[in-house]
């Protein structure tokens, strides 16, 4: 028998629910202007101010219905970006940190995933469009993890299913051989290291202890992932799942990448998303624009002329912006109708959306978008205009890390939190 819900109760219930990430990129920029007289404002993927009420044009129309639930900044961005190859900001989206520099910071979702990752059969997950690293300024991935090295992005959506929820015995099995093989090649590695660190100086030693490091942290993950390994995964309907879809199919390909995203997230099997829906390279994504949606141009080459006032580049890189955003809405408003203790999905997921462009190339001031996190204690429903408060993308990861429950006094080269955005 069921007890009722009790008031005394909720208290208890609001600690164990789940504070969520999900983040989503576009690269090379998207249609933007600000300026009331541009012949193409009604495209710009800026919303108008309108009596205190943002009302979003013809590229992000599927926004209007969520406007309470979302926050546009303006005027964000790294500045150990700013001056790179324009090419290169996507690897420094969640990190804050320039792609040529020695250090590299892990990102945020790693951050968060350091600290609540063991709740969950997956610390996080990395996908992208692309799948796998890219190379270092040309990022396939979002995430970077304690070492800053680059996580490989999943982009196979039966690879993505099989690992969340295939509970045949061949597919158990398989994963578990897999995981001894992994961890018999890490203990050999190890080894060799520690052999290597004998015959070494002592400058030597501390690289190859930095490598050790980060040999020893995915040791820890295939650990954990054995001992889940004896664990059925959850059972989810997956009629509506196309797993098939292609590039060549490219809505239904995202769509069925976001029901995945939403049914990780339902079934608790992770709690950090990162999703790079278009790197800064070539490849099959980059000509989808041209080649499923009838826009004449690749994805490059639609920023680059939409970089300047003409009415008609600027209506076809929107287009682009909309078919994105009308995806995003759709998977937005599932969340916000998911029933969770105290409000929806939606109230406690934090959503980015953005790019490392503004127009082609210029590492400043981030189309940003923030949705969600009413339970977390995020303010939502206004547009921040941020450009004359000396603040920094940074300084919104740090925000968004505290409201997730990871007590971090600073993030990369964060200076304060965002207090606009505080409840």
């Amino acid at each position: 028998m069921l007890l009722p819900r009790l008031e005394s109760l909720s208290a208890a219930v609001a600690v164990d629910q789940p504070k969520r990430l999900l983040v989503l990129y576009v690269g090379h920029g998207l249609a933007i202007t600000r300026k009331e007289d541009h012949p193409a404002r009604d495209w710009s993927w800026y919303p108008r101010v309108i009596d205190d009420q943002m009302v979003f044009g013809k590229s992000t129309a599927a926004y209007q219905s969520l406007a309470a639930e979302i926050s546009i900044f303006y005027g964000l961005d790294h500045p150990q970006v700013v001056a790179t190859n324009g090419h290169s900001s996507a690897d420094a989206f969640l990190t804050g940190s320039n792609p040529q520099s020695s250090i590299i910071h892990p990102s945020i979702d790693q951050v968060a995933a350091m600290t609540h990752g063991k709740r969950t059969r997956f610390a996080s997950l990395a996908l992208g469009n692309e799948g796998g690293l890219g190379i270092r300024g040309g990022s396939h991935t979002l995430s970077y993890n304690r070492s800053g090295r680059a996580i490989p992005s999943i982009n196979s959506l039966q690879t993505l299913y099989d690992q969340l929820f295939n509970s045949s015995p061949d597919m158990m099995r398989s994963e578990r051989q897999l995981y001894q093989k992994n961890r018999n090649l890490v203990d050999r590695v190890l080894q060799s290291a520690k052999d290597l660190k004998r015959r070494t100086s002592a400058a030597d030693n501390e690289q190859i202890e930095s490598y050790l490091d980060s040999i020893r942290s995915v040791e820890k993950n295939i650990q954990r992932m054995e001992k889940w390994s004896e664990t059925p995964k959850p059972e989810i309907d997956s009629a509506d799942l196309a797993l098939k879809a292609t590039v060549n199919e490219p809505a239904l390909f995202i769509e069925t990448m976001y029901k995945l995203i939403y049914l990780a997230f339902k079934t608790d099997s992770t709690r950090y998303i990162t999703y790079l829906l278009q790197t800064m390279g070539s490849g099959v994504w980059n000509d989808m624009p041209k080649n499923a949606l009838g826009l004449g141009a690749n994805h490059h080459l639609l920023a680059h002329q939409a970089a300047g006032t003409g009415l008609k580049a600027m209506e076809k890189l929107g287009t682009y912006d909309k078919f994105h955003a009308d995806l995003i809405a759709v998977l937005l408003q599932q969340m916000k109708d998911t029933r969770e203790p105290g409000g929806s999905m939606l109230d406690n997921t934090l959503v980015l959306f953005g790019c490392s462009n503004s127009k082609t190339h210029v590492n400043r001031n981030y189309p940003l978008m923030l949705v969600g996190g009413r339970n977390l204690g995020i303010k939502q429903g206004n547009f921040h205009d941020l450009s004359t408060h000396d603040a920094r993308m940074s300084d919104l990861l740090l925000t968004m890390l505290n409201h997730l429950d990871v007590p971090v006094p600073s993030f990369s080269d964060s200076t304060k939190v965002i207090e606009e955005i505080v409840a």
